[in-house]
């Protein structure tokens, strides 16, 4: 008879670790899924705040290229001009003499 209660009583020990090692293996499962979610909502969040960097960056950049083309552009067109007016006094001194 205690040999059979003894049984029982290993029995009841061992399920009440196996339940209670099994909880414990949920809750870290649990938790390392939490921590996982976190983890790529981070992700998620500096994936777009990098694109908005980027996209912001690009656009000053195009900016600058196109005030500086309008700045070249008008430059060459003074320049243009200067010649004209250069040729234009030359041809007229030249057919004064």
């Amino acid at each position: 008879m205690n040999t059979i209660l003894r049984a029982l009583l290993v029995g009841l020990v061992a399920t009440t670790l196996t339940v209670a090692c099994s909880k414990n293996a949920e809750d870290a499962a649990d938790a390392a899924k939490a921590e996982m979610g976190e983890a790529v909502e981070a992700t998620k969040d500096a994936a777009a705040a990098a694109t908005t960097e980027a996209a912001g960056a690009v656009t000053d950049a195009a900016s600058d290229a196109a005030a500086a083309t309008s700045a070249a552009a008008s430059e060459a067109k003074e320049e243009a001009v200067d010649a004209i007016q250069a040729a234009k006094d030359a041809a007229a001194a030249e057919a004064a003499k």
